[in-house]
Parts: structure tokens; C-alpha cells; sequence
């Protein structure tokens, strides 16, 4: 069973509106910058598909808790206020571990 000390993967699929497409996309590369910047921050990416108005970030954090200190952070909660109004719905996200064998 996964604790808060064992590796955190996140897809989050982001929805932004059609008309904001440039400035939620600017606003999720400050994000992920800064968000990179953090000691438990391993990886974050955001990737498309082909359907351009649906977007995906994967993530890995080192821990839970690497992940909750993210969460908490400053610049986190501001950028997730400044990004909502350029979204047409809540992003939605999934939390993973590793499946490790035995």
C-alpha cells in the first residue's frame, strides 16, 4: 500500500476554453516552470493530443508529500486562481503509483 513517502504520478486533463487557448497555455508553461523549480517536482509535462482543446499534464512528484507541499505553495494556488477563468470546466485529475512487482 502507497504511503506518503512513495512516488506520486498525476494525469490532470485541462479543458480550456476555445477563445483562451494562447493565454491558458502561457499561463500552464508558468506554472510548470515554477512548479519545476521544486525540490519534489521530478517531471512535469503538458502534452496534446489531436484534439487541440483537450490537453494533458503528466507529473511525477517524489512523495505525497513532496506533492502536498506543491499544493500548498504560493505560487500554486495563484496560478491555479489565474488559470480557472480560462478554463470551460474543471480539470480533472488522477493520482498513481507505481505498480511494483510482488
Amino acid at each position: 500500500m502507497p504511503d506518503k513517502t512513495t512516488p506520486l504520478f498525476l494525469v490532470v486533463t485541462i479543458y480550456p476554453k476555445i477563445d483562451k487557448l494562447a493565454e491558458a497555455e502561457a499561463q500552464l508553461h508558468r506554472m510548470r516552470a515554477a512548479s519545476q523549480q521544486e525540490e519534489g517536482c521530478d517531471f512535469m509535462h503538458l502534452v496534446e493530443g489531436s484534439d487541440d482543446d483537450t490537453w494533458v499534464m503528466i507529473e511525477k512528484f517524489a512523495s505525497r508529500a513532496a506533492w502536498d507541499v506543491h499544493m500548498a505553495s504560493e505560487h500554486n494556488q495563484r496560478g491555479n486562481r489565474e488559470l480557472e477563468p480560462l478554463l470551460r470546466q474543471p480539470s480533472d485529475l488522477n493520482l498513481f503509483h507505481e505498480k511494483l512487482p510482488g
